[in-house]
């Protein structure tokens, strides 16, 4: 994963959760790359934000949503036809339990050309 990859999928998980909630992320394009989301928070060093966005991948059967969007948009409507579902996670994500922008500024610093 290269760092445009990192930065990308970070500000995605952001925009969608900060919008609409884990219903919204896993319903739009952006829960293609959940796996890799975790991964790119984790690799900014936000092992908090990973740990949540972990927990709502969890909820899907198998511990993660499929890849493929309009599976999982069936299986999260099947399962999760309301929001609501996720409100735990949505309140904890949106308390930032890491400082994403400056962890996200770091990363970018770092890994400048």
């Amino acid at each position: 994963m290269d760092m445009q990859d990192v930065v990308d999928l970070v500000n995605a998980v952001e925009g969608e959760v900060n919008n609409g909630g884990f219903h919204q992320f896993f319903y739009n394009n952006a829960g293609d790359n959940t796996m890799e989301t975790i991964q790119a928070l984790e690799i900014i060093g936000a092992k908090n934000m990973a740990d949540i966005v972990r927990r709502a991948a969890a909820m899907f059967p198998g511990g993660m949503p499929p890849k493929e969007r309009f599976a999982r948009q069936h299986v999260l409507l099947e399962k999760y036809p309301r929001a609501e579902a996720f409100e735990s996670l949505n309140d904890e994500f949106f308390a930032y339990p890491d400082d994403v922008a400056r962890l996200l500024a770091k990363y970018r610093s770092d890994h400048a050309v």
